[in-house]
């Protein structure tokens, strides 16, 4: 006698191979992460987490605080433009997919979407550019100072 097993199959339980643009945006937090704790681990050398400064501290630890806290603001924001670059991205990508498949009951809904995350994409990739521009400019005007 032989047994009959059935296994129930759970679109939940596949998991894709990571796309390239998953890899790079995987990368690029990674690399946020890494600076991040870097920039941090200069100021807790100085003053250790959670912990009061026992002297009186200079302009100096002051000046790197500054330039910490802004230089922080402004990967903020870089993790933030690429999560949008990469979202639509992969609903462009996404949409290629179902037009492929012609699994979409109205195609014009795809195609709408489609040229939306095109259109968002050139957006924000402009804007990465004016952000990366506007974070250069900062970074000389802390230069210049005396």
């Amino acid at each position: 006698m032989q047994e009959s097993s059935s296994t129930a199959w759970d679109p939940r339980a596949m998991h894709a191979a990571p796309t390239a643009i998953f890899k790079i945006y995987f990368l690029f937090l990674l690399t946020v992460s890494v600076v991040a704790f870097v920039k941090m681990m200069l100021v807790w050398r100085i003053v250790p987490p959670f912990r009061r400064a026992r002297q009186e501290l200079g302009a100096e630890y002051l000046a790197l605080l500054k330039s910490t806290v802004d230089s922080l603001r402004y990967w903020r924001s870089l993790t933030y433009q690429g999560w949008a670059i990469f979202t639509s991205i992969s609903l462009y990508e996404l949409c290629n997919r179902l037009l492929d498949d012609r699994r979409v009951g109205d195609l014009l809904v795809v195609y709408l979407v489609r040229e939306f995350s095109t259109t968002l994409t050139m957006a924000l990739l402009v804007a990465l550019v004016v952000f990366l521009l506007q974070w250069n400019l900062h970074r000389r005007m802390e230069v210049s100072k005396f």
